[in-house]
């Protein structure tokens, strides 16, 4: 009870933003030299400190009223396209009425547009910003852009609003990159972006009425006219003297029946491509079709891909290649077309301690991995007429994963390894997913959609281990070959999954909805698993392996949406059915339930600029094929797993409060939001430990599991110079665990938060200096542990001149494992870009100038602590030439 004080005491005094100062009205008519009201004009107010006071825009009438704490001296500022320049001071002790006459510039066209530009305008739903009005000149790319914008959130390259992901960001109206947000953001220059458009009311039904719960955040990016119609882009080329090279090249063209993107980046030093979450995102299939409404309760049985980082090498080389194509050839067909292949080389050199409660193991070793990566996609949109719609989508994915690693084991503080270890992995994934919708209005107040989606799945996933030491004695029986044993392991997992939805809206009146949905799920799934002494097939009554899983999901959806003056809300209920049936040579396990999952939607909307949500979902998880079958999986040198046919479904119920407040004229943004989960019968882990060697199986837990969480993300700009922003999340969570028969009860807390003080001056200097932190405890009846990270940093930037742009960031990592340092690093990088020609950027870029060579992380569970020590890639230098089209 007293965690549930602190947090609602957390969103109390995340509210408490507003001033109990008086206020006046300070109301004005801009006039121009004839008498005639100035449209659209902007009016900015500074106090005495030079703190912004407001921001408004006159109305077709001239008007423009502020609000403003009473007794202070402000300055004035009044700004239009077609206008001098004002700049008037005032007192302001009560309320106050002017006339403002504005003066026609006598400044040349292209002082008029690089001076007196617009930074925000607000077209309905939709805010536009005039990007140069946020530039300083450091930007390379769209994301440097938005990283500027208030009230856009960049994390990890992905795009947030108010908290919600920005999933869909087109240029000049059009989706490129086959809906990749993260490669337009890093790819498409600064300087070919004149206006970004954020629809805050963003309907992927084109013929959505209303009251549709169904609106997200879309930006479009609109290009300067002079990029229009040709190709614009750059090419770089740059490298050091002896192993690194840095090779890009990013080209677009745009124009009224065509759009077509070329883009490569080849590099050694560190530099991120393609990550596992880009991956993700162009896998199709079940992820889209939830975004179009659908429900999917089966958890899934493939493996994650994971793409290692370059920052913590010891060297590699990362390959991307990426194009495409989109033609309208009329207005009601547009088609488009995108293929990605990257290729990945990692070489690392790590040490783990793994911490036993009598002794200390120390791993020595060397891995390389290699990943080539393929994705296509080809997209059909068809307007049949103007009341229906048509799409098309078919994706083609195809992964290739090899990981080799040696590994020399000591145990204790000895000299000599004990074990030598050779572990080699192949893993290879295929996915084609094909969907299509058809989505149509009907008369003026109804419309449906129907849905359908297939996608097929193939995973190969083989093992290899070799050792000096019988691996996993007790389980099974080997045979050495030139005094080394080896295990070999052969898996299959092939699935195909189909699932249609059908989605009714009515709007009963223009205050309240229906909708009505109708879904399908089937899913079939085999898998094949054999392990080998040597070449000598294993056999006993856990392997080989020959399993058949089908799951089926029906279910029906009512929901009704009503607003109430400031108030909406979705309240509905549905009747899922599941069945499943996993048959095979070791076990035979069946399900058949049906369940109603009650939810809820609302939010009040206190004004334009903030609101009040409360959601509410009740869901299921069903246990996949590899949990449900008793046979042996290798997970690594000494890991088994095994599952278990007797796992049940497990329950899930999430309510989260949120609010925000975006006012773009006080310069204000803040979201914030409370979650609490409960998982009941959740499907954890359980452990059993021998040795070093760990047999893994899966259970529901008895004991339903509680989650806290409250997040916060605030920024305020207090004047032209200075911005201040806040980012931090807190979460609580207490759950069961059981290993070597002892049932553990587990508390997790993690606290982290970022702290950003940014100064930009004259659109000439820019610095941010803050303070990361982070803190993870965790503790059980056996053990305590705590990890923590402070991390200071700056970034800055500096245009000396027009040619000259000056570009460092440092932060100081400090690392702490149950009060004691086990780690610091100092970590600074430098670049230097010159421009010696209108088209010409020369850069010289230098990493990690202090050296640090070692990066430490840290993990546990209930058998051992680790740390992890990781050599890196060292000190770099890099020069490269860039010519822009």
């Amino acid at each position: 009870m007293q965690k549930t004080h602190f947090y609602f005491l957390l969103l109390i005094l995340s509210f408490s933003f507003l001033s109990a100062q008086e206020k006046c009205n300070y109301r004005g008519m801009v006039l121009d030299s004839l008498q005639f009201p100035v449209y659209d004009a902007s009016i900015s107010a500074f106090d005495e400190n030079n703190k912004s006071a407001g921001f408004t825009f006159s109305d077709k009438e001239g008007e423009f009223k502020l609000e403003m704490d009473c007794g202070k001296d402000y300055e004035i500022e009044i700004e239009h396209v077609n206008y001098a320049p004002l700049l008037k001071k005032i007192s302001l002790n009560k309320n106050m009425r002017e006339e403002i006459i504005l003066q026609s510039s006598s400044v040349k066209l292209q002082d008029i547009v690089a001076q007196g530009r617009i930074p925000i305008k607000m077209k309905g739903d939709t805010i536009e910003f005039d990007a140069d009005s946020f530039k300083t000149g450091s930007e390379e790319t769209l994301e440097d852009v938005l990283k500027k914008l208030p009230g856009i959130q960049i994390e990890d390259g992905n795009v947030f609003y108010q908290g919600k992901q920005i999933h869909s960001i087109k240029v000049e109206g059009r989706e490129i990159f086959g809906g990749n947000t993260k490669l337009l953001t890093k790819n498409l220059p600064s300087d070919a972006v004149d206006k970004i458009q954020l629809n805050k009311k963003f309907k992927a039904n084109p013929f959505a009425n209303s009251m549709q719960d169904e609106e997200q955040p879309e930006l479009n990016i609109v290009l300067k006219e002079d990029k229009k119609n040709l190709i614009f882009g750059n090419v770089s080329m740059g490298g050091d003297a002896d192993k690194h090279y840095d090779l890009q090249e990013k080209l677009f063209r745009f124009s009224r029946k065509t759009d077509a993107t070329l883009i490569s980046d080849f590099n050694t030093y560190g530099k991120t491509v393609f990550s596992n979450e880009d991956y993700f995102q162009f896998l199709g299939g079940i992820s889209e079709f939830m975004e179009e409404g659908g429900s999917n309760a089966l958890r899934s049985s493939m493996t994650s891909v994971m793409f290692g980082s370059g920052q913590k090498a010891t060297s590699m080389s990362n390959h991307l290649g990426a194009f495409h194509f989109g033609y309208e050839p009329i207005k009601k067909l547009n088609i488009t077309a995108f293929a990605l292949a990257t290729d990945n080389n990692l070489n690392y050199e790590s040490s783990t301690e793994r911490i036993y409660s009598d002794f200390t193991q120390r791993d020595e070793k060397t891995n390389n991995q290699d990943i080539f990566s393929f994705i296509s996609r080809l997209r059909v949109d068809y307007n049949i007429n103007p009341n229906s719609n048509l799409k098309y989508r078919i994706n083609f994915n195809e992964q290739n994963q090899d990981n080799l690693s040696d590994i020399n084991s000591f145990m204790n503080d000895d000299s000599e390894p004990s074990i030598i270890r050779k572990t080699k992995q192949r893993r290879d994934n295929t996915n084609v997913s094909q969907r299509l919708s058809y989505i149509r209005k009907v008369g003026k107040d109804d419309n449906f959609g129907l849905y359908f989606t297939h996608s097929h799945q193939k995973e190969s996933p083989d093992l290899q281990l070799t050792a000096t030491e019988e691996p996993f004695a007790g389980f099974f029986e080997f045979t050495p070959i030139n005094d080394l044993y080896t295990l070999n392991e052969n898996q299959e997992l092939v699935s195909n999954t189909f699932q249609g939805l059908a989605i009714y809206n009515h709007l009963i009146t223009n205050l309240s909805n229906i909708r009505i949905k109708l879904g399908l799920n089937k899913n079939d799934q085999k898998l094949e698993n054999s392990l080998f002494n040597h070449t000598e097939l294993i056999q006993n009554e856990f392997t080989p392996t020959q399993m058949e899983f089908d799951f089926t999901e029906l279910y029906a959806d009512a929901t009704y949406t009503r607003k109430i003056d400031k108030f909406k809300f979705d309240l509905g209920a549905g009747i899922h059915k599941f069945k499943t049936e996993n048959m095979g040579t070791q076990t035979y396990s069946s399900l058949d339930l049906t369940r109603v999952l009650p939810h809820f939607n609302g939010e009040y909307k206190f004004s334009n600029a903030s609101s009040l949500r409360l959601n509410y979902e009740h869901t299921y998880e069903i246990p996949q094929i590899k949990e449900l079958t008793e046979a042996y999986d290798i997970q690594g040198y000494f890991d088994i797993y095994r599952g278990s046919a007797n796992l049940r479904e497990t329950r899930y119920q999430k309510v989260n409060l949120s609010y925000n407040i975006f006012n773009y004229f006080k310069f204000f943004n803040l979201w914030t939001s409370l979650s609490y989960s409960k998982k009941s019968d959740n499907i954890r882990t359980e452990g059993f430990f021998a040795d070093q060697i760990q047999f893994s199986t899966p259970f529901n837990s008895e004991t339903p599991e509680n989650t806290w969480s409250y997040s916060i993300y605030a920024s305020k700009r207090f004047n032209k110079v200075y911005t201040l922003k806040v980012n931090g999340s807190l979460s609580f969570a207490d759950f069961e665990s059981r290993n070597n028969n002892i049932t553990l009860e587990n508390k997790s807390d993690f606290y982290s938060g970022t702290l950003t003080n940014s100064f930009k001056f004259r659109k000439k200097f820019e610095l941010d200096a803050g303070l990361n932190y982070a803190r993870n405890d965790y503790s059980n009846q056996l053990n305590e542990n705590q990890f923590v990270n402070w991390k200071p940093f700056l970034k800055t930037a500096w245009m000396l001149s027009d040619a000259i742009l000056l570009q460092a960031d440092y932060d100081f990592n400090n690392q702490f494992s149950n009060g004691g340092k086990i780690n610091e690093n100092h970590d600074l990088g430098f670049s230097v870009r010159y421009k010696p020609a209108r088209k010409i950027y020369t850069y010289l870029m230098a990493g990690n100038l202090l050296d640090n060579n070692k990066i430490v992380s840290n993990s546990f569970n209930d058998f051992y602590t680790s740390i992890n020590t990781r050599n890196t890639l060292g000190r770099y230098f890099i020069a490269s030439v860039r010519y822009k089209f």
